[in-house]
């Protein structure tokens, strides 16, 4: 997840004092806005609990601020939110969820009520969740699973997520829903019938299938994913798998169906909207995939110069987000990863409306891999050389730094993954 806070807005209390507002976004949309002195507050609850796992909280001024004052405080906060909310422990506390629900409620002054909120499945089907405008998206996901009769064990490999489907008929994720966020409001504040609540897989390794094809209803789930990318052409299959596949449909063969897709080509993958690159030449359009351990590119030049480019998880040393100017599109969100090619450090920059969602699949994929045993530790570390790892440390520091000045999104080396 992540969090930043891109906008602040200086207002006028009742007593005629000024404050700054600011505006807290999770992964480019807005979450709710805040001031100092109520997440000082919460601050001062959270400690009581979690002590020192709390960070550093920016601190108090008792004199006016001046512009340079606001921004540093503006930065220091973001960071202090981004480094709460990557702690599961302290994320997922019932205080920092109630607080986290409260900030939300109180930016839209929306009374806590009963609502109907439907919530939708990869075909099109509609669950009807009764619940509360307040609730969060881990119960909203929970009650609709429920609805569907799936085994509560198997809740942890669905999730909620914004979707948008155009009047053209094409099909995009947009984001996924964290589940401290409230995904009545995020809806609500969208404020467009395109957009809608979806139920989809959250994983990115294919062959998690195996585990939940035992359970009817996870299969149901499952199937209606594949045929909906199998339709959108998601994924790669050859002529006679397409057919194969075409006729298993037509017999509603769920099973086989799955089992089948397991044997596609990008199955299972993540795919986005056509974006821009520089990457071959200027305005070069980019289509991204991500799945089963893979960040797969196809390239393509106005004058049809076409380069397709596939990297494995373990190539990408580093990526960041950049979101310039909030409630932009397309030329807005700047996404930015670093590769090895053989002993070369190399970079390429993709703008597309789906920057944070990519960050956001590729931090999954990584929390996928397998952790090395103790052993394994060991014995990567005998066979680093002191020179090896130097060479390494100068390898990043030739990374250049990203110098805009609006915020940096996401930032995430390897090094730090605990892989």
């Amino acid at each position: 997840m992540h969090i930043s806070i891109p906008v602040t807005e200086e207002l006028v209390d009742n007593l005629g004092g000024r404050y700054v507002l600011y505006s807290v976004y999770l992964e480019g949309f807005i979450l709710f806005k805040v001031r100092y002195k109520d997440l000082h507050l919460w601050d001062e609850q959270m400690r009581e609990i979690f002590g020192n796992k709390m960070p550093i909280f920016p601190p108090k001024y008792y004199l006016a601020m001046s512009k340079t004052m606001v921004e540093e405080r503006r930065k220091m906060l973001e960071q202090y939110l981004q480094e709460v909310v990557s702690d599961p422990t302290v994320s997922s506390s019932d205080l920092f969820i109630t607080c986290f629900k409260k900030f939300q409620l109180e930016t839209y002054k929306m009374p806590s009520i009963k609502v109907d909120l439907k919530v939708y499945l990869p075909d099109g089907r509609q669950v009807n969740v009764d619940c509360k405008n307040s609730d969060t998206a881990e119960r909203v996901l929970e009650i609709a699973l429920y609805k569907l009769r799936l085994s509560r064990e198997l809740m942890e490999y669905f999730s909620l997520f914004i979707t948008h489907k155009g009047t053209n008929g094409v099909f995009s994720v947009v984001k996924w829903v964290a589940p401290f966020e409230i995904p009545y409001i995020t809806i609500w504040n969208i404020n467009n019938d395109l957009f809608q609540i979806d139920i989809r897989k959250w994983y990115t390794t294919p062959s998690t299938d195996a585990m939940l094809m035992g359970c009817t209803t996870a299969v149901d789930l499952l199937n209606a994913q594949a045929v909906q990318e199998f339709e959108m052409n998601w994924s790669r299959p050859t002529e006679q798998l397409t057919e194969t596949l075409k006729q298993l449909l037509e017999n509603n063969n769920k099973v086989k169906f799955l089992e089948l897709m397991q044997q596609v080509e990008h199955y299972s993958y993540q795919k986005l909207d056509p974006g821009v690159t520089d990457y071959l030449a200027a305005d070069t359009m980019v289509i991204v995939s991500v799945g089963n351990n893979e960040l797969y590119c196809s390239f393509k030049t106005s004058d049809n110069q076409t380069e397709m480019l596939s990297l494995h998880i373990g190539k990408i040393t580093r990526w960041n987000v950049m979101l310039h100017q909030p409630g932009k599109t397309i030329e807005q969100q700047e996404f930015k990863f670093w590769y090895m090619e053989g002993d070369v450090l190399k970079w390429i920059t993709i703008w597309t409306n789906q920057a944070f969602l990519l960050s956001t699949w590729l931090k999954k994929m990584l929390s996928e891999q397998p952790a090395p045993s103790t052993k394994e530790n060991l014995e990567i570390q005998d066979n680093r050389t002191a020179e090896n790892i130097y060479s390494r440390k100068q390898k990043k520091t030739d990374v250049p730094k990203n110098k805009d000045s609006s915020f940096s999104c996401d930032s995430l080396e390897l090094s730090d993954c605990n892989l």
